[in-house]
């Protein structure tokens, strides 16, 4: 076994060596952990990586994911020896860092201490899932590095594991004392050990990660009432001439290095030992026998279709978007088993929580309701992980600004098409008397910026019914935009025409200006257009919920909404800067806000019907 373990150490070493880019120093420390973990314990199926029992491994220092290639190349998932050649190369199975679109691999992960969080998402969706399929027993293991470790996000996901007591997830911290400035003495001196055993998790220390193989299988086999963590002590690096060191960290060992390894351990480049070869048969061939066991079991628990129906009268009565959507998700929740919510601590005021929902706890795993506390980083990622295991669609809450807490997630979602649905409230200064530490001014063009991430901020009961229909029926990373303050409903808004990211509200055959608004400020673009109506000057107004939606049009729809022979002016209360792209006067907030009434805020930062009439007809008579 010590020569099929020296043989993985080798491969990823030279994946590493031809691509001429990479990360060999982890890899080659942990490869007897590899070993023990997927021949002697983890269940998976080559050719169904989806299987709902499957376990769930996570690369949270996912720079080592030259052994998790490797590895996945012997035990029959679709990366082929060929892929393992194009490391890191483009258009190959095997960037640098794993990527959810490679065969096997559960969630995207990189940014360190990423993958922790989402080993916390993947824990808590199978112990939702154990609730209504029986015969379940996967379980969740995730490797981290010293790097993970120190990260903000993973102390957020640890507390969290704790608190819930996800006694089916496990983490290896591979314990080789070294990041890229060199030894971790330099950045840290906390108790590991008790710091877990104070968060609610039973610790493990195997203090030669190395060799000890046995002692790697206990602590994996160990059950616990406690999420648990194992102290793996690697030496980064083994077996090189220089082992222990941070130049192993990111760098290609050099080649006499390389090749005195090769020598050392009788074993050519990229030579798979037929010991290795057969060794793997055994265990694939084993795995799959135990899966076909399970027949059709994957049918019997996926997530059907969703089709959302709702029946919205039109009120004429003032309510924040924030309550049309709690009002929306109570309307709707029965139909929607698999929604899963929760909030950073902001439950009251995002309207997260449906009437008559379960908190999902230690004592209650049926509960689709997680209170994530003041943990935005985290929550966002332990969505993630739910998303990715394929059961449930999870969203959750906070404000709009906080959502700069925890972004990279987010980002990440999009760009692994995660099905993961964010409600973001008190979206402008109209929250009022918080101020602008709170008033997210920004935040929309980051939202906007990002590939593949819907941006959807609503105008009334009907536009935000419309947006959440959206969002779970399209499997999108999606952003709801909601207000604090109260707004009116507008007649003529539809589900439609939000779907079009854009869409006339009045219209005019002979109108010299378009304007185009979203959220709490459409009635005023409306209350615009009748001012300069008196003033016969016509301007269609335009109802623009989504710049994601809206670019999904075509060209001839997009020209007709936004015809350029107008003067065509935006009102939001954010940032101008995404709106340049469309219009010739945008009318916003470039300034951090203030604190007091939003209605003074608004009057002071230009935001009135007859502040804006004013700037239109100024620019008209200078063109």
């Amino acid at each position: 076994m010590h020569n099929i373990i020296n043989n993985i150490r080798l491969l990823c070493a030279d994946t590493v060596d031809r691509a001429q880019s990479g990360h060999p120093g982890a890899p080659m420390g942990l490869a007897p952990f590899a070993y023990v973990l997927f021949t002697d314990i983890f269940q998976y199926d080559p050719k169904n990586p989806n299987w709902v029992n499957r376990d769930i491994f996570i690369l949270s220092n996912g720079h080592a994911c030259a052994l998790q290639y490797v590895c996945y190349h012997l035990l029959g998932f679709d990366i082929t020896f060929e892929d393992l050649l194009n490391f890191r190369q483009f258009g190959s199975k095997t960037p640098g860092h794993p990527e959810i679109s490679t065969p096997g691999v559960e969630v995207t992960t990189g940014p360190l201490g990423q993958g922790v969080a989402n080993a916390v998402g993947f824990a808590i969706a199978l112990k939702m899932m154990a609730q209504h399929q029986s015969g379940l027993d996967n379980k969740v293991y995730c490797v981290l590095g010293d790097g993970c470790f120190e990260e903000g996000i993973s102390n957020e996901a640890f507390s969290i594991a704790g608190h819930y007591a996800l006694n089916n997830l496990t983490f290896i911290y591979d314990y080789n004392g070294i990041t890229i400035d060199g030894s971790t003495d330099l950045s840290v001196s906390e108790n590991v050990e008790n710091k877990f055993k104070a968060m609610g998790f039973e610790v493990l220390v195997v203090e030669d990660g190395n060799n000890d193989l046995e002692g790697i299988k206990q602590a994996l086999l160990k059950q616990t009432k406690l999420p648990k963590l194992i102290i793996l002590k690697t030496t980064i690096g083994y077996g090189s001439a220089i082992e222990g060191s941070e130049k192993l960290h990111g760098s290609p060992l050099k080649k006499e290095d390389l090749e005195e390894m090769h020598r050392k351990w009788g074993i050519k480049p990229f030579e798979i030992l037929e010991e290795t070869r057969n060794h793997f048969d055994v265990i694939r061939t084993r795995n799959l026998d135990n899966a076909a066991h399970w027949g059709n079991v994957n049918e019997t628990v996926k997530k059907e279709p969703i089709n959302i129906k709702f029946n919205y009268k039109k009120e004429n009565k003032k309510l924040a978007t924030r309550k049309h959507f709690n009002n929306a998700l109570n309307d709707i929740i029965s139909e929607i088993p698999n929604l899963v919510g929760g909030s950073a601590d902001l439950t009251p005021s995002n309207l997260t929580k449906w009437d008559g929902s379960d908190d999902f706890s230690k004592y209650n795993f049926y509960g689709r309701y997680l209170r994530y506390g003041i943990r935005e980083h985290a929550m966002f990622a332990i969505m993630n992980g739910i998303s990715s295991y394929g059961y449930h669609i999870p969203y959750s809450g906070t404000f709009l600004v906080f959502l700069l807490y925890g972004f990279t997630p987010v980002r990440l979602a999009a760009m692994s098409n995660l099905h993961t649905i964010y409600v973001l409230t008190h979206d402008s200064i109209g929250l009022g008397e918080d101020g602008p530490t709170h008033q997210p001014i920004e935040v929309l063009s980051l939202i906007r910026a990002t590939p593949n991430l819907v941006d959807i901020r609503p105008a009334d009961g009907t536009e935000t019914r419309a947006a959440l229909k959206y969002a779970l029926e399209n499997k999108k990373a999606t952003t709801l935009i909601l207000s604090r303050q109260k707004v009116p409903e507008i007649e003529e808004t539809t589900f439609e025409g939000l779907y079009k990211g854009g869409y006339f509200i009045t219209k005019y055959e002979n109108n010299t200006v378009t304007i185009i608004s979203n959220g709490s400020e459409l009635s005023i673009a409306i209350s615009v257009s009748n001012i300069l109506k008196e003033k016969n000057i016509f301007a269609s107004v335009v109802s623009f919920p989504s710049f994601y939606l809206f670019e999904q049009q075509s060209n001839e729809y997009k020209n007709n909404i936004l015809n350029k022979n107008t003067f065509i002016v935006s009102i939001e209360a954010q940032s101008t800067l995404p709106w340049y792209k469309y219009v010739d006067l945008a009318v916003g907030v470039d300034i951090f806000g203030s604190s007091g009434k939003y209605k003074d805020i608004y009057k002071n930062y230009g935001l009135t019907a007859e502040s804006i009439v004013d700037r239109i007809i100024k620019e008209l008579n200078n063109r």
